[in-house]
């Protein structure tokens, strides 16, 4: 399964991939997450409102291309592979932050839920992302 979701800011690509670069400060504009940190190449993440602990390994970082990828280990979603890539490109308005996964949790059912769930996840970071630029 593939999600695919983008938004467009009137910030410099610059300034906005200082806030979605720094992969282990996530929960200052991802509204699912409520606590992150690093330990080395693992994130280690805690879902808002009691919805449990996740680590994900960042398996790429590239700071000139400002891009990251990052992958699901372990945690309460019931996924059987979860590659995530997340992407600050240049824009005529200013900058596009482009977030894409492709996952599956083994059924056809599972997959359809997770989709919605990941996708309303990645809306809900980016319509934040556009409140914390705003505030920078």
């Amino acid at each position: 399964m593939n999600i695919t979701e983008t938004k467009t800011y009137a910030a410099d690509p610059d300034a906005v991939w200082k806030i979605v670069g720094d992969t282990g400060g996530i929960a200052a504009w991802v509204p699912a997450i409520e606590k992150a940190h690093l330990e080395g190449d693992v994130r280690h993440a805690t879902f808002a409102g009691g919805g449990g602990d996740a680590t994900e390994r960042i398996v790429e970082h590239d700071d000139a291309g400002r891009t990251y990828v990052y992958e699901y280990l372990t945690g309460p979603l019931p996924l059987q592979e979860y590659r995530s890539r997340i992407t600050v490109r240049d824009h005529a308005d200013g900058s596009e932050v482009l977030w894409v996964s492709d996952f599956t949790s083994g059924s056809p059912e599972g997959d359809k839920e997770l989709a919605e769930a990941i996708s309303g996840i990645y809306r809900g970071a980016l319509d934040e992302l556009a409140t914390v630029l705003a505030g920078a």
